[in-house]
């Protein structure tokens, strides 16, 4: 087969697929997606999001990259257009990766650690009488994040009136313990 067909085939078939992964709404990839509850200097490490570098998406555009190079060496008779197509392969990913990474980032998303919350202020809500529950309001200075928490009192014999500040203790799923 002609070395023009191979790079022409490999340019047009991963187009057609990632073109179908587009339209179809594919969007499992082979990224690893670990939340871990690491909070250093206000920055939670589930923050980091983007795509991985050997992903499904980013694996079509380095092979249309390499057919589409290769093709166009080949054609002009340059020398070497394995080697050029590897090269302008990378060059086209790393591209879209950083593109990708970016468009990433300006997602925004819904989802709090509540872990994140631990050791700060919070405004109680709804008053927390003795032995029971109230409801807190915490917002982390400086970011967006907030969330509202059922609060109970780390001593069970002690009250708080709404409006008080507290500093929230632990968090158990929903029901956080102030102090």
């Amino acid at each position: 087969m002609d070395p023009l067909m191979i790079y022409g085939l490999i340019t047009v078939v991963c187009g057609v697929i990632l073109f179908l992964m587009a339209i179809l709404g594919h969007d499992i990839d082979v990224d690893a997606d670990i939340d871990a509850g690491i909070d250093l200097a206000g920055i939670d490490a589930s923050d980091a999001g983007g795509p991985g570098i050997f992903s499904l998406k980013l694996i079509m555009i380095f092979l249309i990259g390499f057919g589409m190079c290769g093709f166009i060496s080949e054609y002009l008779e340059w020398p070497v257009p394995f080697i050029i197509g590897l090269a302008g392969g990378f060059i086209i990913w790393f591209v879209c990766y950083k593109a990708l990474g970016w468009l990433y980032r300006q997602q925004s998303t819904s989802q709090v650690s509540s872990a994140s919350f631990v050791g700060k202020e919070a405004k109680i809500t709804v008053p927390i009488p003795k032995g029971g529950t109230g409801e807190i309001y915490s917002k982390i200075k400086g970011t967006e994040k907030s969330i509202y928490l059922n609060a109970r009192s780390k001593e069970p014999q002690k009250e708080y009136a709404k409006g008080q500040t507290v500093q929230i203790e632990s968090i158990e799923g929903n029901t956080a313990t102030v102090e």
